[in-house]
């Protein structure tokens, strides 16, 4: 068992930040030109200000419009909860990357490690040991520590796929294609053995994830068989493992979609979900935390819908993650890795991920080497890291886009008052000139603005194409004062993607802010699913609820007029009281639906056990209302109910909020381990609701 130690939050000022090898100030734009011009528009006079064209791309291009306003938050947010990272553990230059994560601070590693590999890093020493009368031993590993303690340290949640089976259990024979992953020769004895080694890392919140295998993989077909052995490994390393961590359901694929006669036309995917549903009502203690997908160059649509609808509405706390994603399929995946098009297709599938409710990871394969590659001993960034770094500092309130753009092109984009950006993206082969109209820019500075361009394209930040290593703006602008107005023009390379950003130079208060002062124990999540035509299933009114804890910010929402929107945060070590910033869209002032809520609960456990709950709730709230809160206590409202007419103030500003937990916590909270689950609730609170909350 490793020994206890002080869990050391992600904070920007602690030593271990300096680690960063490169560009330790990713955006710095010292080795640009700065030039200053007068704008010709007035502050807050809606005219647009133009200043000048931005070519990087030869030959000819055609010309189109983008009208961007920052007028009124659209649904969804950009949410940077929803991005994640995974690699195979199998090189110790992971350890090396780690800094690079602070660049781009995703909320998920996805690590898969397949235990017949004995020349892993993270299977080195090899951790099992069968002694006399077959006792079964583990060993540590110190990759894995050093791993696993720095993501933590950057809030970071820690994702564990679990591939085969211990090598003294493996069956070497049966392990070729298409059946890579055969049963264990002894699942009990393998169950055990995995058992034994996940409690070396109990310290930890991992999610731990089952393979997709024995009889179904990335070349194998879905069949009975497939279905039996999937659940049957997964009853017994769950059972093996439990009670620490999270456990999922796992890993399906393209082939996983469509119905199937030999499976009494279903999918593999439900029927599959189908016998696990027995199976957990046969044994209510069989956790089922999340189910995973892998896709690679496919239809994530239809996957999605696929998962959903074997999920059905008794699992929505279930959220779907992407564990593994790539949009090469797999023969080309490795051959056109660290691409400008990588890029482009992988914003095209992000923007379709981030309106996607009751996904809560889209995790993007390939750390190493799609998005760093080590080369002669220095750390290339490549075009999908460049990109993440640009999404990473968008502001997250979307902003609409429209414009008749020509096929293959496709825009982001978000604003606060520190900072607008509108991202734009060219899978074509033919360069496009873009006129970026931009309205109602918000700025909380009087100081000096900054506009700047950045680029993705053959000849910037791709260095396994024709760049260099360095990514700084093409340009930067020094603005006197923010216009209300803008407009730019960038020709965006064919393929390649062209970033703006409007703001003020300082850091940015939401997305440079760190995590809580405390130990993370797991998010909680909820999808609110109900049945729709022809036996499949849809979330009602599209409400999403997020848990950012990269940064401590959680967000919920619903689009439609009735809908639950719910996330909660769940930690130990938690201060004595905790601050909040909120802030609120279109919450309707007179809610029609008994079921209507807009509050934060507090449920309070010792010994894991939740014993007290309290909810804080403003003038949207009624004590009519019938549906629970899917954890902790339960029930539809709380032990103790507090009015916070802070939050009714949210709606037309950020209202600050401080939950006294101490004040509030059962005898004997404060002197155990501090343990609660802080919940942000919105339900049936009009169209277009939405939410959100910072926690310091």
């Amino acid at each position: 068992m490793i020994p206890n130690r002080e869990i050391i939050p992600y904070r920007a000022d602690r030593e271990f930040r300096k680690e960063v090898p490169v560009m330790e100030q990713p955006f710095q734009s010292t080795s640009v030109e700065h030039t200053r011009r007068g704008v010709l528009a007035a502050a807050g006079v809606a005219t647009a200000a133009l200043l000048g064209a931005c070519s990087s791309s030869e030959g000819k291009s055609s010309s189109s419009t983008l009208q961007v306003d920052f007028g009124k938050a659209k649904f969804f947010p950009l949410l940077k909860s929803k991005i994640g990272v995974g690699r195979a553990l199998s090189m110790t230059e992971i350890l090396d990357s780690l800094p690079y994560m602070d660049q781009i601070r995703p909320a998920v590693y996805d690590g898969e490690i397949r235990f017949p590999e004995t020349d892993y890093p993270s299977l080195t020493p090899y951790p099992f040991v069968v002694g006399e009368n077959d006792e079964v031993s583990v060993l540590p590993n110190e990759f894995l520590e050093k791993l696993f303690t720095g993501l933590q340290r950057r809030n970071m949640e820690i994702m564990i796929q679990l591939m085969g089976a211990p090598k003294q259990w493996w069956d070497y024979e049966k392990a070729k294609r298409p059946h890579l992953f055969p049963m264990p020769t002894d699942l009990t004895a393998a169950a055990d053995a995995i058992g034994k080694w996940t409690k070396l890392y109990s310290d930890y919140p991992i999610s731990w994830c089952m393979w997709n295998e024995p009889s179904h993989n990335l070349t194998g077909s879905p069949n009975r068989a497939s279905v039996r052995q999937m659940v049957d490994i997964y009853d017994a390393y769950t059972n093996a493992i439990a009670p620490r961590g999270l456990f999922g359901m796992a890993s399906f694929i393209k082939t996983s979609a469509p119905v199937r006669e030999k499976l009494g036309g279903r999918s593999h995917l439900q029927a599959t979900i189908d016998a696990l549903r027995k199976r957990v009502k046969a044994n209510s203690g069989l956790p089922f935390d999340y189910l995973t997908l892998n896709s690679y160059g496919a239809d994530l649509d239809e996957l999605f819908a696929a998962a959903r609808n074997a999920l059905g509405t008794d699992f929505n706390t279930v959220p779907i993650i992407q564990a593994q994603s790539g949009v090469f399929k797999p023969h080309e995946w490795g051959k056109r890795r660290g691409t400008t098009l990588e890029a482009v297709r992988s914003m095209v599938s992000l923007k379709n991920a981030l309106q996607v409710p009751d996904l809560q990871t889209f995790t993007f394969s390939g750390w190493i080497p799609h998005l760093i590659e080590y080369k002669g001993g220095e750390a290339l960034q490549l075009p999908l890291f460049n990109a993440l770094k640009l999404y990473a500092r968008m502001p997250d309130r979307r902003g609409s886009v429209q414009g008749e753009l020509p096929s293959g092109i496709g825009a982001m984009a978000s604003s606060d008052q520190y900072r607008s950006a509108v991202l734009v993206w060219n899978e074509t082969s033919r360069a496009q000139s873009i006129d970026v109209q931009m309205s109602h820019l918000q700025s909380s500075s009087r100081g000096e603005a900054e506009l700047r361009v950045y680029l993705i394209d053959s000849k910037h930040g791709s260095p396994l194409e024709h760049s260099d290593n360095k990514f700084v703006p093409t340009e930067a602008t020094t603005l006197d004062e923010l216009p209300r107005s803008l407009s730019k023009t960038v020709t965006v390379a064919g393929p390649g993607i062209a970033y703006i950003e409007v703001g003020t130079k300082s850091a940015h208060p939401v997305l440079d802010r760190n995590g809580l002062d405390a130990e993370l124990v797991r998010k909680h999540t909820f999808a609110d699913r109900i049945p729709g035509s022809k036996n499949t299933t849809s979330v009602r009114g599209n409400a999403y609820g997020c848990y950012d804890a990269v940064r401590a910010i959680a967000y919920v929402g619903v689009e439609g007029n009735a809908g639950t929107a719910l996330v909660g945060a769940e930690y130990r070590k938690l201060p004595d009281s905790l601050k909040l910033e909120i802030s609120a869209d279109t919450l309707a002032s007179d809610p029609k639906s008994s079921e209507a809520m807009f509050g934060i609960r507090v449920d309070y456990l010792l010994a894991d056990e939740p014993v007290k709950s309290v909810l804080w709730h403003g003038d949207t709230f009624d004590s009519r209302r019938k549906t629970p809160l899917p954890w902790g206590r339960g029930g539809p409202t709380a032990d103790v109910v507090v009015e916070a007419r802070e939050l009714d103030r949210a709606r037309a500003d950020q209202a600050k909020l401080v939950l006294p937990l101490q004040e509030y916590a059962p005898s004997g909270w404060a002197q155990a381990s501090r343990h609660a689950i802080i919940s942000f609730w919105m339900d049936s609170t009009g169209p277009g609701s939405q939410a959100r909350f910072l926690l310091e």
